[in-house]
């Protein structure tokens, strides 16, 4: 399992679409075998904080629609960008607002490189009609911001233009935050005892390792009783 984390939104996209080109060079420990395993865990995240939002309701959202990272050639382009421009990688997690000036300077750099993002436009043309504000768009890149009614956002995680949906701007991919709320209370110690009673089910591959990554606090591969145990005490402490 990876190493649990807690991260910016933005500085997601970053690590996605700028930060894996460091893998490249040899400066960080962040590779392409492990980017999908990411992936998995951001939509299992956000499929969980869905179900905190009724049908009606309009979300903030961002989306991933990734280059193709087995290409060469976007791969030179990208450990080039990251050469030249000295990137800060503690900001990054730090300061959205330098988040978002990487990524506009990334987009306009693939751009003049004569970089497609078939992937991108394709999901583009195909929401823009369902998405009621429009924050961000990087189309070369392949990251938007938006907002959109759960349900239109629903439909994103299962379309196979997207590499990644996260609910919200905020912070994600919390330890203990099992429900995806954003918040770690007794709630989370609840769901934390259901599932080892094996109360609760998820029907999505992607959910239960969320679940796993955010409920296995002993890291012993599976939820049990101690792990609620050991989120109460983190309350109480």
């Amino acid at each position: 399992m990876l190493k649990k984390f807690t991260c910016t939104a933005l500085a997601v996209l970053i690590m996605i679409s700028g930060m894996i080109c460091v893998s490249a060079t040899s400066k960080a420990d962040f590779s392409l075998e492990n980017a999908k395993e990411y992936f998995t865990l951001m939509n299992g995240c956000s499929r969980t904080a869905l179900k905190n939002y009724n049908d009606e309701d309009t979300v903030d959202a961002i989306v991933y629609c990734g280059l193709d990272l087995s290409s060469p050639k976007i791969m030179f382009y990208l450990s080039m960008f990251y050469i030249a421009n000295d990137i800060d990688t503690e900001k990054i997690t730090a300061d959205p607002a330098y988040c978002t000036q990487i990524i506009g300077n990334l987009n306009g750099y693939l751009e003049k490189k004569g970089i497609v993002n078939g992937k991108s436009d394709e999901f583009f043309s195909n929401y823009k009609n369902e998405i009621s504000q429009n924050k961000l768009k990087f189309s070369t890149v392949g990251a938007y911001t938006f907002k959109a009614k759960k349900t239109v956002v629903q439909k994103m995680l299962d379309d196979g233009n997207t590499d990644f949906v996260i609910v919200g701007t905020e912070f994600m991919l919390k330890e203990c935050d099992v429900n995806a709320d954003g918040k770690i209370n007794d709630n989370d110690v609840k769901t934390v005892q259901n599932l080892s009673a094996d109360i609760i089910k998820t029907d999505c591959s992607d959910e239960e390792k969320f679940v796993l990554y955010s409920a296995d606090l002993d890291d012993n591969g599976k939820i049990n009783i101690n792990d609620a145990t050991l989120l109460q005490q983190k309350l109480t402490a």
